[in-house]
């Protein structure tokens, strides 16, 4: 008998032995701060004040409408009121990619970029000559670009030696690298390029240009550009894009920044090298800087809403969420989860993501606490970005596949299978990569909330990975027909997946692996 079909035959009396040695890997590697509280707590659905989330600080919009039931968000997290008619739905990759050259050609105060990397091929290096030109031109111009150290480092030819012709030229071109406090010492002098993104990265995808801020999944690569489908919604408004500006800053402010020798060296307001203080309190100091922001920001926009509580033009409510697990910072997992068991009776959620696994706080709430008809869209394996790739990650799309066969057993074994549908998503030369949420109250037939951002809802992006989203609350009729377009543009795309998770085959060794390594990927 194999080595695999020994661990395949004593699956059940193994299972609590490689959760121990899962906690045991994670306790080696990681130390996180407590998680404390980053922002007030949601109140508990079942409260008298969780559709009005307190009286005091809920605009009235929220407390007479449909969308009283979603007046917790405003104890959460920051408010900024907009008109609807000030957002744009990108549905496109090559719209989303023109978008981008455009307004950087023309950038007149500030462009910000955030992506887990640059990619390095011709749309990616016009990208980057569009704003070298602009900062030759314009002596006001500042560019900020915040990228993953391990991932933008990556190779010979990477996204910092593509980049460094501008830190060269122009103190007015920063380039920041955040590098995850897990990787250390023997691991970071050991681990191979790949491996060590495995332990955390920066995985925020914001894109800001002077008062523009789109907010996607998507990075900055070639692929993203043209047959990778993602999401892309585009705000026009300054206060969010300033709130985004500093945001950033501060995360600027404990990454390494790229000098022009090409040394990554410390942010001028930070002390700590990551991978050489105490992890411990790097991530605290990280944490607490995050957080003296956004509480900040709260009490600000607070009085905003109250001030534009009855303005004729604010018919859309945006709600920043962030997520960095490995400094203690939970926060838009949270939001999510008490978005899923807050779901009335009678309405519908549309869930996508690229890569299907759920947390089991998300799983066990859509099965047991979510009271919505629920659809998830994913990626079939022909449109997984990681098909055919080399060594243990080609294993990544039958793994999804597992954890998606087994969720589906657990709705049927809770009797809610009648509830919840599995979607997959396969496009002909498209790989596929969007992800959030669509929810319609009752009695409504176009989305009323949407959740965008670079949150793939699994365990890396809530333990692992820095991550950003958009919860964006609407009554904008003409918004409400983008949101709905932009899901049956995806789902034109997506044929029903249960009877072909059942018969999928997995390769052995990936089902007797994926429950250690399921926080990986």
């Amino acid at each position: 008998m194999s080595v695999i079909d020994f661990l395949l035959s004593w699956q059940i009396i193994l299972q609590p032995l490689l959760k121990m040695i899962r906690r045991l890997f994670s306790t080696l590697i990681t130390d996180y701060p407590p998680a404390g509280e980053f922002l007030p707590s949601a109140p508990h659905p079942n409260s008298r004040q969780s559709s009005a989330g307190g009286a005091d600080v809920v605009p009235a919009p929220f407390r007479t409408s449909a969308l009283q039931s979603l007046g917790w968000l405003h104890a959460i997290s920051p408010c900024f009121p907009v008109s609807g008619d000030c957002i744009e739905v990108i549905r496109e990759p090559s719209t989303f990619y023109n978008t981008l050259v455009d307004k950087c050609s023309v950038a007149r105060r500030r462009i910000m970029l955030a992506s887990l990397y640059l990619g390095t091929g011709n749309l990616e290096t016009r990208l980057v000559a569009a704003i070298h030109e602009n900062l030759r031109n314009n002596v006001q111009l500042k560019v900020d670009v915040l990228l993953d150290f391990t991932r933008g480092t990556r190779g010979e030819r990477n996204s910092k030696t593509t980049l460094m012709p501008l830190v060269e030229e122009t103190e007015n071109f920063r380039l920041s690298l955040y590098h995850t406090p897990v990787l250390r010492g023997l691991t970071k002098r050991l681990a191979p390029p790949r491996w060590n993104e495995l332990l955390g990265i920066q995985h925020m995808k914001l894109y800001l240009v002077d008062d523009t801020v789109i907010i996607s999944g998507a990075n900055l690569s070639n692929d993203y550009f043209t047959n990778r489908q993602d999401r892309y919604v585009m705000i026009e408004d300054r206060r969010l894009a300033d709130f985004y500006a500093n945001f950033l800053g501060k995360v600027q402010e404990f990454s390494l920044t790229v000098g022009r020798d090409g040394a990554p060296r410390l942010h001028e307001s930070w002390t700590m090298l990551p991978y050489k203080c105490a992890q411990l309190e790097f991530a605290t100091e990280a944490r607490d800087r995050i957080r003296s922001y956004f509480r900040g920001v709260m009490e600000e926009q607070r009085a905003i809403c109250e001030r534009d509580a009855d303005s004729q033009q604010t018919d859309t409510w945006i709600f920043p969420l962030i997520e960095m697990g490995q400094l203690g910072i939970h926060h838009d997992s949270l939001a999510t989860k008490q978005l899923l068991s807050g779901c009335l009776p009678g309405s519908q959620l549309r869930l996508a993501t690229g890569y299907f696994n759920l947390t089991e706080t998300y799983m066990n709430t859509l099965t047991n606490d979510c009271q919505a008809h629920c659809n998830i869209l994913m990626a079939h394996p022909n449109a997984n970005g990681f098909l055919g790739a080399k060594g243990p990650a080609g294993g990544i799309p039958a793994a999804y596949s597992l954890l998606a066969r087994k969720f589906l057993e657990m709705l049927k074994s809770s009797g809610q299978s009648h509830r919840v549908a599995l979607l997959e998503y396969e496009r002909p030369g498209w790989t596929y990569h969007a992800k959030g949420l669509w929810y319609y109250l009752p009695d409504s037939s176009l989305p009323n909330v949407t959740l965008i951002g670079s949150s793939n809802f699994g365990e890396r992006s809530v333990n692992r990975d820095l991550e950003a989203q958009i919860c964006l609350v609407t009554n904008n009729d003409n918004l409400q027909h983008k949101l709905e377009t932009e899901y049956q543009n995806l789902l034109q795309h997506a044929t029903t997946a249960e009877s072909e998770l059942v018969n999928r085959p997995v390769p052995r060794w990936v089902r007797a692996v994926v429950g250690l390594f399921r926080n990986f990927f």
